[in-house]
């Protein structure tokens, strides 16, 4: 039998298989990358205003993880969390990770994809609209979140679009965005 993914969802063998995972070092590496961000581009942390200390619930719902993550500029924070865990944020942001991930690199319109159903809001409105805009006034690309730079950085974009792009077509993702 032959898997057919759900929209845009990892397949449920991936799913069970990371749910032995212990929760990598990824919230310390994101946490590193928004801190530099924040470093470089003030600017963007000054337009969360009052948001600034919220706590953003990122909801993969295809993995066994959730990110807390706390935009509060040079101390801001990104910490992930075993699903059964997860704690009450300011906002719940939820949907498959290749959807989430498009929101952050521009592929995908967090308007387009709440109004289809395929992200699901809780909580404060307010709060992930303006992290909605900071990230839109970012244009960020993966390798610039990292901190990359230079022939390296164009690589490793290039390397992630192709990476998410055969994703997007292995999962049954919506449709890029024109």
């Amino acid at each position: 039998m032959t898997f057919q993914p759900e929209r845009g969802l990892f397949p449920p063998f991936l799913q069970q298989a990371l749910r032995f995972a212990p929760p990598p070092p990824l919230g310390f590496v994101l946490t590193r990358a928004v801190r530099r961000l924040a470093h470089q581009r003030p600017d963007l942390f000054e337009r969360l205003d009052e948001y600034r200390h919220a706590h953003f619930i990122i909801n993969p719902v295809d993995l066994p993880h959730v990110f807390r993550l706390i935009p509060n500029g040079k101390h801001a924070s990104v910490e992930m969390i075993a699903r059964k865990n997860m704690p009450e944020g300011t906002a719940r942001i939820s949907g498959p990770l290749i959807l989430l991930l498009g929101l952050v690199d521009g592929t995908y319109d967090g308007d387009a994809l709440f109004f289809t159903r395929d992200l699901v809001i809780d909580g404060d409105t307010d709060a992930v609209l303006a992290l909605r805009n900071t990230m839109e006034e970012a244009d960020l690309t993966p390798a610039e979140l990292l901190g990359f730079k230079g022939a390296l950085r164009d690589h490793l974009d290039s390397t992630a679009d192709k990476t998410f792009s055969a994703m997007r077509r292995y999962l049954h993702a919506p449709e890029v965005n024109a």
